[in-house]
């Protein structure tokens, strides 16, 4: 298999039927997505709906498991156990691939040979489609994710079996919300080779109660950035600085207008089209609420 992409799930069954439906239509690569639950009610129900409108073909299919598990990365873990593709992601149930993206991504890995992750672009959109804003991917500076946040998203993350083989690179499953922190870290500490792409992947779905946002979420990234060196804490300002300095000298602030179709909750039968979307890197309202409850006003 090309692809092993691993969609943990707890709930949120309106917006895994539309993950599922973004993975099922790529074409041009072999791929296996492994739906790993947790024990979401009616989930049997629901495997059996999505075999009839999405079935098994030549070069894909679809393995859906609920079995108890002891978090998000916990079960991330067990679909990258069972599958066998050369290269891996994960995409959460609020989250979907853009058409054509797995074949871009498997002919980018094989220009970068000697990347072992690649980042591309995302898309942030409501709920009915919309889109709220869109990022690139940026440099990742070790110091500058240790102290301050993973600002690279997760959803368009790939990486190389090998390298997750080689470097034993499991999420650490004790961590229950910032794991994918951590993972990065420890691969810019590895000097892992990190490469980027910018095109846009991935849209990721602002619900509102995407688990970044989560009282625990909050708690365990300020854990991470205690955890840094001390030197590294008292320089936070630096790396901010080269943060936003790499980002300039990429055009990363400059909006541009883009056109994409996907799968909304309300119609995950069919993509549907957003023509001449204004995209805007400035995700002003997520950073106001994650700023109130860091400081307990949420």
């Amino acid at each position: 298999m090309d692809f092993t992409i691993v969609t943990p799930s707890l709930g949120q069954l309106e917006y895994l039927a539309c993950c599922i439906a973004s993975v099922a239509d790529q074409e041009g690569v072999s791929i296996e997505h492994i739906v790993q639950d947790g024990g979401t009610a009616n989930f049997n129900e629901f495997a059996e709906t999505m075999s009839k409108r999405w079935p098994d073909r030549p070069n894909y299919r679809r393995v859906m498991i609920s079995e108890p598990d002891s978090g998000m990365y916990d079960a991330i873990n067990k679909g990258l156990k069972k599958g066998t593709g050369r290269i891996c992601a994960y995409l959460n149930c609020d989250e979907q691939y853009l058409p054509g993206s797995l074949n871009k991504i498997y002919n980018a890995f094989k220009a970068k040979q000697l990347d072992d992750v690649l980042f591309w672009g995302f898309l942030i959109i409501k709920p009915d489609g919309r889109l709220k804003a869109a990022r690139m991917p940026v440099r990742l500076f070790l110091y500058h994710v240790m102290t301050c946040h993973l600002p690279n998203f997760t959803c368009s993350m790939f990486f190389r079996r090998s390298m997750l083989e080689k470097e034993e690179a499991w999420f650490d499953a004790k961590w229950r919300d910032c794991a994918d922190a951590l993972w990065v870290i420890d691969r810019l500490a590895k000097k892992t080779n990190i490469g980027r792409v910018s095109e846009y992947s991935t849209a990721f779905t602002d619900t509102g109660a995407n688990m970044n946002l989560s009282p625990n979420a909050i708690r365990e990234a300020a854990e991470i950035k205690d955890g840094a060196p001390r030197l590294c804490r008292w320089a936070k300002i630096l790396w901010v600085w080269f943060h936003w300095m790499g980002k300039l000298f990429d055009g990363a602030y400059w909006p541009e207008v883009v056109s994409y179709s996907l799968y909304t909750v309300d119609d995950w039968q069919s993509r549907a089209s957003f023509s001449k979307q204004l995209a805007t890197p400035f995700w002003v309202g997520r950073w106001f609420i994650r700023e109130r409850l860091r400081w307990g006003r949420g």
